[in-house]
């Protein structure tokens, strides 16, 4: 393993650890595109998280909330995931296994402006994702790039 992906994966736990340390996000973690194939997308870093089950969910591109932010490139935001359109393990596993009744998550783009990953934050109590919370995430990872 390179000294650049060695720097690029403490950057990453240090991302969501400090997000989670200084916003109030109840779980806080990053997807990345896997380097064997750009079809796969898998849960990787996360603070705030349960348990590690997080680490098994392999989604494909469009499948879930890191697959859908990944294949569109835009910000996604819900606050009553359990009624949301899409609900459910098969769609979206992360919020299910974390319990997270919202979410709002920004696509992470390489230095080509090529989306490879996402940063999604949720609570798991009813509280409410907006706009602000989408700045807030993109400001952080503008900081780590």
């Amino acid at each position: 393993m390179g000294d650049e992906k060695i720097a690029k994966n403490i950057a990453y736990h240090e991302l969501v650890r400090t997000i989670h340390q200084q916003e109030d996000f109840d779980f806080v973690g990053v997807a990345l595109q896997d380097a064997t194939s750009w079809h796969k997308i898998r849960w990787q870093y996360a603070a705030g998280n349960t348990n590690q089950r997080f680490r098994k969910i392999i989604l494909r591109s469009g499948i879930g909330i890191a697959g859908l932010v990944i294949r569109t490139g835009e910000p996604f935001a819900e606050n009553d995931l359990a009624h949301h359109q899409y609900a459910g393990y098969m769609s979206q596993p992360i919020t299910m296994i974390e319990h997270l009744t919202s979410a709002v998550a920004v696509p992470i783009f390489d230095e080509d402006q090529i989306v490879i990953g996402v940063l999604l934050a949720g609570y798991r109590q009813q509280q409410s994702v907006t706009a602000h919370s989408s700045h807030v995430l993109q400001e952080y990872l503008q900081q780590f790039q």
